[in-house]
């Protein structure tokens, strides 16, 4: 399958020895990691100003259900170094994770590791409240500074003892306790910080003795018999990863990771003109406006079995259109192995189409037009998006407004992400790569 697309934000791949590795691993994909129209619902309470779930229920299975087709990875907090798997997200920009202290009752902090400030020599507890707002209820806790140390040996790829983030003593519903991540760090920028706290890759990124170039970038590995689920590097590109050139799209705006699309067609058929778009790491689906999808799913055959869920006839995958983008200039293309998400259960096999719809009516705040990108491999947050330099379409990494396509669905893929730039640009590229 021809697999190659690049967004981009960086304009030089640093020498692989100076990257920092964290290992990333993957869920498996089953009927309940993709209940789509609760995903949905978790989107647009992520994206959309105002949104507020009908029930905190709701709320809890759409984050929880959202929470398992993610990638996650190690980092180590404090000394001597405690370890924590957290969900790397580019669609937030907080670190937390549960701290001892939390009450029995409370079972998503019961059933995961638990940082002690009291047990690390460099912690200091502000003890300053902090909550961030999930649906219905909140994580709550307080602010604590220490040492935030990527994977898990390397001590040079650490902050310093002054990093902020949330100790988490209260997890809202049921929504984590199942997850296999104990916290989340953020990779979005700054201005959407709880609290203005920063980010450990600022730190990360200032030390230019160790870090030569502002950069982040995931590997998601398509290979579903592999245990690994990817990897992901700072401080550069591991350029093995990819094939191609670079080529370069500005972001609009320093919130997100906002990048334009172009459009969206079928067979020549036009769905969507320009709009704005979301690279976002949170989500395994192509998620947009719910008239536009209903749009590409007739186009592409496919048929609703439940509210905002289309199944696919697993034989017709072969004869399925391709759907194309444009990004940059460039066209993309998404055959139907790329937007079609194949599973066994029970020993049998489904097929469900990768596209989820989301009503946008009566929020005007809302982005219009858009897809929201998920990504599989990306360096730091910038904003660029790119094409390979080959003869021909790559599968593609899709921006949204809401309209969301992740890139691991296409095949081997590179996201990269960037904070400063050429020209002082903001960048971000995106690299597929053919498995």
């Amino acid at each position: 399958m021809v697999s190659r697309t690049i967004v981009a934000l960086l304009a030089l791949c640093v020498a692989s020895k100076a990257l920092i590795r964290v290992p990333l691993h993957k869920h498996e994909h089953s009927r309940r990691s993709y209940k789509i129209n609760m995903i949905a619902e978790y989107l647009k309470q992520k994206y959309v100003p105002g949104h507020v779930f009908g029930s905190e229920l709701d709320y809890n299975e759409g984050l929880s259900d959202f929470a398992n087709a993610q990638y996650y990875g190690p980092i180590t907090i404090g000394n001597p170094p405690q370890e924590f798997q957290v969900l790397f997200d580019t669609g937030s920009s907080n670190l937390w994770v549960p701290c001892k202290g939390c009450p029995i009752t409370n079972l998503a902090c019961d059933f995961h590791k638990k940082f002690n400030c009291d047990a690390s020599t460099t912690c200091t507890n502000t003890h300053e409240p902090f909550k961030i707002q999930y649906g219905s209820g909140s994580m709550d806790g307080e602010v604590v500074n220490d040492v935030v140390c990527f994977g898990k040996n390397r001590k040079d790829w650490c902050t310093d003892k002054t990093q902020g983030f949330a100790c988490a003593k209260d997890e809202p519903g049921m929504a984590f306790v199942a997850s296999k991540f104990d916290g989340i760090l953020g990779m979005g920028w700054d201005t959407i910080s709880v609290d203005k706290l920063s980010q450990p890759m600022d730190q990360i990124f200032a030390n230019t003795a160790e870090c030569p170039e502002p950069v982040f970038s995931f590997w998601l590995d398509r290979d579903e018999n592999g245990k690994k689920g990817g990897e992901m590097t700072l401080c550069g590109i591991d350029n093995s990863h990819y094939t191609g050139e670079i080529a370069w799209e500005k972001l609009t705006k320093e919130d997100y990771w906002r990048l334009n699309l172009g459009g969206i067609s079928i067979e020549g058929q036009q769905i969507t003109g320009p709009t704005s778009s979301i690279v976002d790491t949170g989500t395994s689906l192509l998620a947009g406006p719910k008239d536009q999808v209903e749009k590409i799913q007739k186009l592409i055959g496919a048929f609703q079995i439940l509210p905002g869920e289309y199944e696919i006839d697993c034989n017709k995958i072969p004869n399925m259109p391709n759907v194309e983008f444009t990004l940059g200039g460039q066209t993309f293309t998404l055959t139907p192995k790329d937007y079609v998400i194949e599973m066994t259960e029970m020993g049998e096999s489904a097929c469900i189409s990768g596209f989820m719809g989301i009503d946008l009516s009566g929020n005007p705040n809302a982005p219009s037009g858009s897809l929201e990108m998920s990504s599989s491999e990306s360096s730091t947050p910038s904003s660029t998006m790119a094409r390979s330099a080959l003869d021909s379409p790559s599968p593609p990494l899709a921006a949204t407004k809401p309209f969301s396509l992740f890139c691991k669905l296409a095949s081997n893929v590179i996201n990269a992400f960037k904070k400063a730039s050429v020209n002082d640009q903001r960048r971000c590229f995106w690299i597929c790569k053919e498995s």
